[in-house]
């Protein structure tokens, strides 16, 4: 066995386990000379230098590298079961303010999630208004927008596009953009991943 130190079994040795390790050729000497081994094992996000790759089957060293673990999105649902379905009433949900820092004279914005990842659910959902007026808006994820009333005007750089009642409009990761309208707009919006405001 080895010790959070890495030290060597007598056949092999394992690192310990940290973000992320770079192996050079000096560390396949060290293994080889120095701990008497002939296997390395490499955690899935280490680094190799080819010249280590060389020299570790230069001396017999066996490199076996460690499988990356799996990811959960989220809190996982009972084994085979799925999350509830779940319906959200329009006409029952309240906006709340937001951004008002950062919004620009005249704009009320106000916005309430519907859907989030505590539901179970990889992707969010919520309601958005917008009076007359305009806000900045860096995203972080992915988003979807169904307009339900009025008109939406999303303007990134030099493009614009114009949605109105019953249009989908796509904007990806990355984007730096400005949400606006020139009269009012009422829309739902869906996010990947859920949680886009953390």
């Amino acid at each position: 066995m080895t010790n959070d130190e890495g030290v060597a079994h007598s056949s092999f040795v394992v690192r310990p386990r940290m973000a992320r390790n770079l192996f050079t050729a000096a560390d396949i000497r060290r293994v080889a000379r120095e701990q008497h081994s002939n296997l390395l094992v490499l955690g899935h996000a280490d680094l190799i230098t080819p010249e280590a790759v060389d020299l570790a089957k230069e001396l017999g060293v066996q490199l076996v590298r460690q499988p990356a673990p799996t990811a959960s999105p989220g809190p996982a649902p009972r084994v085979g079961a799925l999350p509830p379905l779940k319906v959200v009433r329009g006409a029952g949900v309240t906006l709340k303010a937001f951004g008002a820092e950062i919004a620009r004279a005249g704009a009320n914005v106000r916005l309430q999630d519907v859907i989030t990842s505590g539901d179970g659910a990889p992707m969010a959902a919520g309601y958005m208004a917008l009076d007359q007026g305009e806000f900045p808006w860096t995203l972080q994820y992915d988003e979807i927008d169904v307009v339900l009333e009025g008109e939406l005007v999303i303007t990134r750089g030099g493009e614009q596009v114009c949605g109105e009642a019953g249009d989908v409009l796509y904007i990806p990761k990355g984007s730096s953009i400005t949400f606006g309208t020139p009269s009012h707009v009422r829309f739902v919006y869906v996010t990947f991943p859920a949680d886009w405001n953390l």
